[in-house]
């Protein structure tokens, strides 16, 4: 689901002002969702509505640099970009869950970035390798504090539906007022509304599965999506992968291993 909704993301970052694209997106996002929320009640508190804020910041800070990476390089090389979260959602954990670590996760966890870091270079046409690896790394970092900052609200009983509506619909709009979709046609809705259907089901999916377990976890199983998305990428486009971004996913693949031993 997510190697396909990649493949739409790619081709929408080339086709459109990328950045324009983000507020568009994230307010789909929150009105395919938002329906789920009627009926059910809100939970209110000052800590909740601090970490629904937080977790909006955090998700337009890695919207941004997540559109940034699809404008410059493949969908396949995005994907192992991402695959460095594991790292930060780790570190975070330690600071803002106490979570305990074991040994074989900290080793899967650098395997997972090594990996990454092979990856980097020419695969992101103009972005230089500084660059690329400082956009990748904050993506990283983004998306491990959602993680771990959506874990803090399930530990709170807020609910799935809740916290991705919330989460979205005040990105969005925080979006907006930073970047306007000025230059996004109306027959672009369509396929913005696919790419967020798909996009959708996936994160309320990763949200149930840190409902019920360690952000660490499952974060460290998201990141076999680049295995995903080089089959993908290598079907739609009719050619071999490069053979640096082989070699990464591989390498992600055996981190997962590790960390789920």
């Amino acid at each position: 689901m997510l190697a396909w909704s990649s493949q739409i993301t790619k081709g929408l970052a080339m086709s459109f002002p990328h950045r324009q694209l983000v507020a568009p997106l994230l307010l789909i996002n929150c009105l395919l969702v938002a329906p789920f929320c009627l009926g059910s009640p809100f939970r209110e508190s000052v800590t909740i509505a601090v970490l629904q804020v937080a977790s909006a910041a955090t998700l337009v800070g890695g919207s941004f640099a997540i559109f940034d990476l699809f404008r410059q390089g493949s969908a396949a090389a995005v994907a192992v970009g991402q695959a460095i979260t594991p790292v930060p959602a780790l570190a975070f954990s330690l600071l803002l869950l106490s979570s305990s670590v074991t040994v074989w996760q900290a080793v899967g966890d650098v395997v997972v970035s090594a990996a990454v870091l092979l990856a980097l270079g020419p695969v992101f046409g103009q972005l230089s390798r500084l660059r690329a690896a400082v956009t990748v790394l904050l993506a990283a970092a983004f998306n491990g504090l959602l993680v771990v900052l959506t874990k803090l609200l399930t530990d709170r009983g807020v609910g799935v539906a809740e916290i991705y509506a919330t989460r979205t619909g005040l990105a969005g709009v925080a979006a907006r007022m930073i970047v306007a979709p000025r230059d996004i046609p109306l027959g672009a809705y369509r396929p913005l509304t696919v790419r967020s259907a798909m996009q959708s089901a996936y994160f309320v999916l990763l949200i149930l599965a840190v409902q019920r377990g360690s952000p660490v976890t499952v974060q460290t199983l998201a990141a076999t999506t680049p295995i995903m998305l080089l089959v993908a990428d290598a079907v739609l486009g009719r050619r071999r992968p490069p053979a640096r971004l082989v070699l990464a996913a591989l390498g992600v693949m055996a981190g997962v291993a590790l960390s789920v031993t």
